[in-house]
């Protein structure tokens, strides 16, 4: 008896920490999707939401998330109020909107304005980082990484590449008892062999599916018709190479995706340097504030926020990096006691375009003109 019994919770323990990917509306593009997170946020707005103090507790005797079923089942009536929740919970799950709506994500408003690609890498960028699947309005579970512990899995695959059975076995697994953030080719084995016995794909056959459609709008990387994922243009073999501990390389990917795609929208769909104006090859993100010291600072959102780089011609970004050349805050290069007399005389005339220099901008330029001239008064003395 006792050990059936003991069968039983270790079973019922698997199935309670699955990755709860329940969406209601899954296109990113269609209308409801993006109706029912705009009158979340302007719910948040209207009530003084954002960061508030109240208790769980508290939260609930105050009515507000009543309230907002009610708005937005008067919006998209529902056979049942478990559904309305639903839709309202994905904006939780998919790192749009913060447990007991104390908040949302600072480039939800963005997302909700923009179109085309722009949109999908905003979707990327907010769902890569922020997601937490197990989490809700009244559950708090936002220190769960899954899609980083996705990524990390696949980068330390031998393979390279993960396919169905092992997307399933680890969306059987409760990552906060697996210290390394990321399991084994024979752990995703053991754990399909789990998921199998409790008929976890029979029975979560949809948020299988749901997952494995957003996964096919981050960059970088592909999903195939089998449903097999993998870095695309055999970047895995780098990126498993050269794993960084202190870089987190998809949301390097997103930021590169967002500064090229910047660079499409203001030079008529060239990637060019911004200093040079030239089109070519081998451009580099540089970035302004160095990740490495941002990340040192814990500002994740600096390290990866693509207006915290400028594409740049490699010789150019040898001289950015160094802090031998910055620019003014119209643009204007101002050049160090190291950069060289060619250098100069090639650049004199070239500057950044004002329309590339909007506030955030000119914030993480002021920085690295702050470095620079510390770096020009030694010269000085």
């Amino acid at each position: 008896m006792k050990e059936n019994h003991s069968k039983k919770e270790s079973t019922t323990q698997n199935y309670e920490n699955y990755w709860k990917l329940t969406v209601e509306y899954s296109d990113i593009y269609a209308p409801r999707f993006n109706n029912v997170l705009k009158v979340i946020i302007k719910f948040i707005d209207d009530n003084n939401l954002i960061d508030h103090k109240l208790s769980k507790k508290d939260f609930f005797k105050a009515g507000y998330y009543k309230e907002l079923q009610n708005q937005i089942g008067q919006i998209y009536e529902k056979s049942d109020s478990a559904s309305t929740r639903k839709s309202i919970n994905q904006f939780v799950k998919l790192g749009f909107v913060s447990p007991l709506l104390k908040g949302y994500h600072k480039l939800s408003k963005q997302f909700l304005k923009a179109s085309g690609e722009e949109k999908k890498l905003i979707f990327s960028q907010i769902f890569y980082a922020h997601a937490s699947f197990n989490s809700s309005v009244t559950t708090d579970e936002t220190k769960q990484k899954e899609m980083n512990f996705l990524v990390k899995t696949l980068m330390y695959h031998p393979d390279k590449k993960l396919n169905r059975n092992d997307i399933i076995a680890l969306m059987n697994v409760d990552i906060s008892g697996v210290n390394k953030g990321y399991l084994t080719k024979e752990e995703l084995i053991s754990e399909y062999k789990i998921a199998n016995l409790i008929s976890f794909e029979s029975r979560k056959y949809n948020q299988i599916r749901y997952f494995l459609n957003f996964l096919k709008l981050l960059p970088g990387i592909v999903v195939s018709d089998d449903n097999e994922i993998a870095y695309k243009e055999n970047a895995e073999e780098v990126l498993v190479k050269n794993i960084d501990t202190k870089r987190d390389q998809t949301l390097f990917r997103l930021m590169k995706e967002n500064l090229f795609r910047e660079s499409r929208e203001f030079y008529n769909g060239k990637l060019v340097c911004y200093f040079t104006k030239k089109e070519q090859k081998g451009l580099v993100v540089s970035h302004i504030y160095a990740s490495a010291e941002a990340l040192k600072n814990l500002d994740v959102e600096a390290a990866y926020d693509y207006r915290n780089a400028l594409l740049l011609e490699q010789n150019t970004d040898m001289y950015f990096d160094k802090h031998d050349l910055t620019f003014d805050e119209k643009g204007i290069p101002m050049f160090g006691w190291e950069s060289t007399a060619d250098f100069e005389d090639d650049n004199i005339n070239n500057r950044l375009d004002e329309f590339i220099l909007y506030p955030e901008r000119l914030k993480y330029l002021a920085i690295h003109r702050e470095i620079y001239l510390k770096k020009q008064k030694k010269f000085m003395k």
